[in-house]
Protein backbone atom coordinates (compact mmCIF):
# COMPACT_ATOMS: atom_id res chain seq x y z
CA UNK A 1 0.00 0.00 0.00
CA UNK A 2 1.22 3.01 -0.96
CA UNK A 3 0.02 5.82 1.02
CA UNK A 4 -3.40 6.40 -0.72
CA UNK A 5 -6.47 5.61 1.06
CA UNK A 6 -8.12 2.59 -0.39
CA UNK A 7 -12.20 1.85 0.09
CA UNK A 8 -13.79 -0.90 0.33
CA UNK A 9 -17.35 -2.01 0.98
CA UNK A 10 -17.90 -4.58 3.45
CA UNK A 11 -20.13 -7.30 3.22
CA UNK A 12 -22.97 -5.63 5.47
CA UNK A 13 -22.24 -2.48 3.25
CA UNK A 14 -20.41 -0.62 5.32
CA UNK A 15 -17.93 1.69 3.31
CA UNK A 16 -14.49 1.50 4.93
CA UNK A 17 -11.33 3.47 4.43
CA UNK A 18 -7.77 2.09 4.90
CA UNK A 19 -5.33 4.31 5.35
CA UNK A 20 -1.85 4.65 7.00
CA UNK A 21 -1.83 6.19 10.82
CA UNK A 22 -1.18 9.73 11.19
CA UNK A 23 -0.12 10.76 14.74
CA UNK A 24 -3.11 12.55 15.23
CA UNK A 25 -5.51 9.94 14.96
CA UNK A 26 -4.40 8.58 18.37
CA UNK A 27 -7.58 9.77 20.27
CA UNK A 28 -9.64 7.87 17.48
CA UNK A 29 -7.69 4.41 17.87
CA UNK A 30 -7.56 5.49 22.26
CA UNK A 31 -12.00 5.11 21.53
CA UNK A 32 -11.72 2.21 19.52
CA UNK A 33 -9.70 0.16 22.45
CA UNK A 34 -11.99 0.87 25.04
CA UNK A 35 -15.17 -0.42 22.53
CA UNK A 36 -13.17 -3.84 22.35
CA UNK A 37 -14.15 -6.79 24.40
CA UNK A 38 -11.64 -8.71 26.82
CA UNK A 39 -11.86 -11.38 23.86
CA UNK A 40 -11.02 -9.19 21.49
CA UNK A 41 -8.24 -7.58 23.24
CA UNK A 42 -6.87 -11.13 24.38
CA UNK A 43 -6.85 -12.67 20.92
CA UNK A 44 -4.94 -9.80 19.74
CA UNK A 45 -2.38 -9.36 22.29
CA UNK A 46 -2.53 -13.23 23.35
CA UNK A 47 -3.12 -12.45 26.96
CA UNK A 48 -5.24 -11.02 29.12
CA UNK A 49 -3.17 -8.33 30.44
CA UNK A 50 -4.83 -4.82 30.30
CA UNK A 51 -3.39 -2.60 27.73
CA UNK A 52 -4.01 1.30 28.55
CA UNK A 53 -5.89 2.20 25.64
CA UNK A 54 -3.69 5.97 25.40
CA UNK A 55 -0.14 4.61 25.67
CA UNK A 56 -0.73 1.79 22.80
CA UNK A 57 -2.61 4.79 20.74
CA UNK A 58 0.60 6.83 20.95
CA UNK A 59 2.85 3.57 20.51
CA UNK A 60 1.08 2.88 17.62
CA UNK A 61 0.52 6.59 16.20
CA UNK A 62 4.24 6.90 17.20
CA UNK A 63 4.97 8.38 13.78
CA UNK A 64 8.61 6.51 14.01
CA UNK A 65 8.91 5.20 10.03
CA UNK A 66 11.76 2.70 11.37
CA UNK A 67 9.25 0.94 13.62
CA UNK A 68 7.15 -0.45 11.25
CA UNK A 69 3.61 0.13 9.13
CA UNK A 70 0.07 0.84 10.92
CA UNK A 71 -2.54 1.01 8.89
CA UNK A 72 -5.86 2.20 9.92
CA UNK A 73 -9.68 0.97 8.80
CA UNK A 74 -12.43 4.01 9.12
CA UNK A 75 -15.75 4.07 8.72
CA UNK A 76 -18.07 7.05 9.57
CA UNK A 77 -15.28 9.04 11.05
CA UNK A 78 -14.07 5.96 13.95
CA UNK A 79 -11.55 3.52 13.67
CA UNK A 80 -12.75 -0.02 13.28
CA UNK A 81 -9.84 -1.84 12.82
CA UNK A 82 -6.82 -1.65 13.33
CA UNK A 83 -3.15 -3.52 11.52
CA UNK A 84 0.55 -3.69 12.08
CA UNK A 85 2.94 -4.64 10.70
CA UNK A 86 6.22 -4.49 12.29
CA UNK A 87 10.07 -5.55 10.85
CA UNK A 88 11.69 -8.96 12.88
CA UNK A 89 15.01 -8.93 10.52
CA UNK A 90 16.01 -7.81 7.49
CA UNK A 91 13.96 -10.32 5.45
CA UNK A 92 10.97 -10.88 7.92
CA UNK A 93 8.04 -8.91 9.61
CA UNK A 94 5.38 -9.97 12.46
CA UNK A 95 1.59 -8.89 10.75
CA UNK A 96 -1.00 -8.66 13.51
CA UNK A 97 -4.82 -7.34 13.38
CA UNK A 98 -7.34 -6.37 15.35
CA UNK A 99 -11.29 -5.61 14.45
CA UNK A 100 -14.08 -3.38 16.68
CA UNK A 101 -16.19 -6.56 17.64
CA UNK A 102 -19.11 -4.83 16.15
CA UNK A 103 -17.03 -4.72 12.90
CA UNK A 104 -15.84 -8.76 12.67
CA UNK A 105 -17.16 -10.93 10.21
CA UNK A 106 -17.46 -8.34 7.45
CA UNK A 107 -14.50 -8.77 5.51
CA UNK A 108 -12.60 -5.37 7.23
CA UNK A 109 -9.29 -7.87 8.49
CA UNK A 110 -9.20 -9.57 5.41
CA UNK A 111 -8.78 -5.96 3.05
CA UNK A 112 -6.36 -4.63 6.05
CA UNK A 113 -4.65 -7.99 6.05
CA UNK A 114 -4.19 -7.67 2.47
CA UNK A 115 -3.01 -4.42 2.81
CA UNK A 116 -0.30 -5.19 5.14
CA UNK A 117 1.29 -8.11 2.80
CA UNK A 118 0.88 -5.35 0.06
CA UNK A 119 3.42 -2.99 2.45
CA UNK A 120 5.35 -6.05 3.36
CA UNK A 121 6.10 -6.67 -0.39
CA UNK A 122 7.00 -3.11 -1.20
CA UNK A 123 9.84 -3.06 1.69
CA UNK A 124 11.00 -5.98 0.57
CA UNK A 125 10.04 -8.85 2.63
CA UNK A 126 10.01 -12.39 2.07
CA UNK A 127 7.93 -13.31 5.21
CA UNK A 128 5.20 -12.48 7.22
CA UNK A 129 4.80 -14.21 10.79
CA UNK A 130 2.21 -13.74 13.00
CA UNK A 131 1.46 -15.29 16.67
CA UNK A 132 -2.27 -15.90 17.64
CA UNK A 133 -4.26 -17.81 20.28
CA UNK A 134 -5.08 -21.36 18.63
CA UNK A 135 -9.12 -20.64 19.63
CA UNK A 136 -8.65 -17.59 17.28
CA UNK A 137 -10.56 -18.60 14.11
CA UNK A 138 -10.63 -15.95 12.48
CA UNK A 139 -6.92 -14.51 12.21
CA UNK A 140 -6.51 -18.34 11.16
CA UNK A 141 -8.87 -18.14 8.49
CA UNK A 142 -7.09 -14.56 7.55
CA UNK A 143 -3.80 -15.99 7.41
CA UNK A 144 -5.11 -18.94 4.74
CA UNK A 145 -7.07 -17.11 2.88
CA UNK A 146 -3.22 -15.32 1.66
CA UNK A 147 -2.16 -17.46 -1.46
CA UNK A 148 1.48 -17.61 -0.11
CA UNK A 149 3.12 -21.27 1.17
CA UNK A 150 2.50 -20.95 4.88
CA UNK A 151 4.35 -23.02 8.24
CA UNK A 152 2.27 -23.41 11.28
CA UNK A 153 3.90 -24.10 14.88
CA UNK A 154 2.23 -24.73 18.06
CA UNK A 155 2.64 -24.77 21.47
CA UNK A 156 0.66 -24.11 24.85
CA UNK A 157 -2.28 -22.84 23.47
CA UNK A 158 -0.68 -20.46 20.68
CA UNK A 159 0.29 -20.86 17.02
CA UNK A 160 2.84 -19.68 14.71
CA UNK A 161 2.51 -18.97 10.87
CA UNK A 162 5.21 -17.87 8.92
CA UNK A 163 3.80 -16.72 5.35
CA UNK A 164 6.76 -17.11 2.82
CA UNK A 165 5.58 -14.05 0.48
CA UNK A 166 7.96 -15.21 -2.41
CA UNK A 167 6.44 -18.52 -2.86
CA UNK A 168 2.48 -18.92 -3.95
CA UNK A 169 0.41 -21.46 -1.79
CA UNK A 170 0.49 -24.86 -3.77
CA UNK A 171 -3.13 -25.61 -5.33
CA UNK A 172 -4.45 -29.11 -4.39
Amino acid sequence: MQDKPVLIVTRTGRLVTIRPCTPADAPLIAAMYQRLSPRSMRFRYCSGLHIHEEEEAARLCGGDPDAGVVLLALSEGEVVAVGELGQVDEECAEIALLVRDDCQGEGIGTALGQELVEAARERGFTRLVAYMLAENQAMRRIIRGLPFRRTWDSGCGELCVTVELDRPAVLR
